[in-house]
């Protein structure tokens, strides 16, 4: 295997070079960088992960870091989530129970359980770790609001303020990472938590992403088989391509659809494709030009989706319609959208509104004579954005309406998602990140979510997840979150371009590196490399 070293200079040659190999030789690996421990040579399991998507820090509660203590098997949560998005015990065990109103909620902390520093998990130190999130957090009240949090020996105890119905979806969620709250918390964005996972962070870069993570010898549950493991990040897709190819990755995260079928019907790699709960979100900030709902539904009218996905995107992704992938049972086919693909509607639209060219440079300008330049955020960590948004602004210049793209890394995308700085913007989301799309609507679209910085508020809408954010029955359930899908179809708040496939493509001698629904779950005590 190469050492880190070598890939960080390939990363710059190809940076150099204009994303090209001309001028990278390939070493012979059988050096190793003394930082980075031993080579597969000498027989040591260190893989090598490349990947478009990484954190800002290792703090579990800043941004959605929390992600990423999960992915990269520092940190474990309370529940988990199954692959057909039904929920199982990790940390606590499988039996916990709630009462009649779903408001007391009982957990038994597994009796095994334990941080890397060998310290056993109690559920005080349980209770402590969820005590954090809300004390230290600015999301937790997206998820519940606790009344109280109880524990005694192994058993915790939740009582909320209000019905908590899928509680345990709510806590699987990477923001409820468990972590050792005992210890000194104040490196922990540079150093990582003390966590419960198959291992533990041996160092983090802040400004190249590079995470490395080593064998938690401590670890609760089992013999962990890598010795180490390090995330390369790069947002350059042929640079993941490429190094995977060459041997200097053992893994890629997401490998591209343009890309993909290189690896297909190949000895020398394996593929793990699944079904995912994101959308590839475009959305539309309602404090601007696009506060006008006519021309929100004129742009959402003239994007051609069903060819983005076919052409573009090599049938890789489902066409979008509904904010809810169709690969759920959430309306998909049944729900109407008032704004299906209709080009010559949409111009007439603008035409009876009074967006005309005034000044002849092409463009149209707004009924007031204002100049439009839509500012289209997006990042390029996931190989669709700048597909999507290089061809909105080619159909939308067709339409008379400027778009201008700027690229961004992906944590700074997060961050003009929640402070508002843009006109669009676009990200691919896990909507069902719980399991269960509550939290992502409350997040996103109810007023006052910690990320609808763009102006959208509807009573009609917050009066649905009121009600299904109590609601038990799941029935009952499926179809109050239609009526909200509804509602934001109908009030022409986000376009949704399409839901991916995941992937994850490694080498034929590495296995135990997960492709899950829930896109929490990389690596764990089982990923192994074969060496020899």
């Amino acid at each position: 295997m190469k050492s880190t070293r070598k890939i960080l200079a390939l990363l710059l040659c190809l940076a150099m070079s204009g994303g090209l190999l001309a001028g990278c030789g390939k070493g012979d690996g059988k050096t190793a960088d003394s930082s980075d421990g031993a080579s597969h040579t000498e027989q040591s399991k260190n893989i090598v992960i490349g990947t478009g998507q990484s954190c800002g820090s290792l703090d579990p509660l800043q941004s959605y870091d929390g992600w990423y203590t999960v992915r990269f098997g520092i940190g474990q949560t309370l529940t988990k989530l199954n692959d057909d998005f039904s929920v199982s015990g990790w940390l606590a065990e499988d039996d916990y129970t709630v009462n009649e109103d779903n408001t007391v909620w009982t957990f038994t902390i597994r009796e095994n359980a334990a941080f890397s520093n060998g310290t056993r998990l109690t559920a005080e130190l349980a209770k402590a770790s969820l005590e954090y999130v809300f004390e230290n957090g600015t999301r937790g009240a997206e998820y519940f609001t606790p009344a109280s949090i109880e524990a005694e020996g192994q058993t915790l105890t939740i009582t909320t303020e209000k019905p908590e119905p899928i509680l345990p979806n709510k806590l699987a969620d990477p923001y409820f990472t468990i972590i050792d709250t005992t210890v000194d918390l104040s490196s922990m964005a540079d150093e990582g938590p003390v966590g419960t996972g198959p291992f533990v962070v041996k160092s983090f870069d802040p400004v190249t992403k590079e995470t490395v993570v080593v064998k938690n010898e401590n670890y609760w549950g089992g013999e962990v088989l890598a010795d180490q493991i390090t995330f390369l990040y790069t947002e350059d897709q042929s640079t993941l391509t490429m190094g995977l190819q060459s041997g200097d990755f053992d893994a890629v995260y997401n490998v591209s659809m343009t890309s993909i079928r290189d690896f297909e019907n190949n000895e020398d790699f394996t593929i793990v494709r699944t079904a995912s709960g994101r959308t590839a979100h475009g959305f539309m900030n309602q404090n601007g030009a696009l506060g006008d709902e006519t021309l929100r539904q004129a742009v959402m009218r003239y994007l051609n989706k069903a060819s983005y996905c076919a052409d573009l995107l090599n049938g890789e992704y489902v066409v979008g319609k509904t904010l809810l992938t169709s690969a759920s049972a959430y309306g998909y086919e049944e729900l109407t959208d008032i704004n299906a693909y209709d080009p010559e509607g949409a111009e007439r639209l603008l035409d009876e509104a009074g967006y005309a060219d005034i000044d002849g440079d092409g463009f149209r300008e707004t009924p007031d004579g204002e100049k439009i330049n839509l500012r289209f955020v997006y990042y390029t960590g996931r190989p669709e954005q700048q597909i999507l948004v290089e061809a909105t602004q080619l159909e939308l210049a067709r339409l008379g309406i400027r778009v201008t793209p700027e690229v961004h890394d992906t944590q700074t995308v997060i961050d003009m998602l929640g402070s508002g700085d843009y006109d669009m913007l676009c990200m691919s989301i896990n909507a069902l990140n719980c399991g269960d799309p509550e939290n992502h609507m409350t997040t996103y679209f109810k007023t006052g979510g910690s990320y609808n910085s763009f102006g959208y508020s509807s009573e009609a809408f917050d009066a649905v997840m009121d009600e299904l954010t109590v609601t038990a029955d799941p029935d009952r359930r499926v179809q109050l979150v239609k009526e909200a899908e509804q509602i934001l179809m109908d009030d022409s708040v986000c376009i949704y371009y399409c839901y991916p496939v995941m992937n994850f493509v490694t080498k034929s001698n590495v296995s135990g590196i997960t492709s899950t629904p829930a896109d929490f779950y990389w690596v764990s005590e089982n990923t192994d490399i074969q060496v020899s």
